[in-house]
């Protein structure tokens, strides 16, 4: 199993956001489940993390193959999920990219999504 450490920037005063968006996830997990085994990857972790100049969130993301993840959105059959996603990227990301933290090792291989 390989993992990816995304660093996302959010604009100010995403927090009650990024709660929502996990408080879905958790209670329609069949949802984001569905399009993260489509897309070949999963979320394993979410972190926030507030500075005095901006708020992040880290998403550890795990796949058995990076080099075969959907690229192409539009071969996703899409869930409810979609919608919730895309309304909380648009109110919350930041302008700029998110930054893809190199991976060095990941100690448990074996790990699987578990709700």
């Amino acid at each position: 199993m390989e993992s990816k450490l995304l660093k996302i920037k959010l604009n100010p005063n995403s927090r009650v956001h990024v709660d929502s968006l996990i408080s879905y996830m958790r209670e329609n997990i069949e949802f984001p489940k569905s399009e993260m085994e489509q897309k070949g990857y999963f979320w394993d972790s979410v972190f926030f993390e507030k500075t005095d100049e901006s708020e992040y969130i880290f998403i550890v993301i795990k796949s058995a193959d990076f080099s075969k993840i959907m690229v192409d959105e539009n071969e996703l059959v899409a869930t409810p999920f979609r919608d919730v996603y895309e309304k909380f990227r648009s109110q919350c990301w930041a302008p700029e990219l998110y930054q893809d933290i190199e991976p060095i090792f990941c100690f448990n291989a074996s790990l699987t999504f578990a709700a």
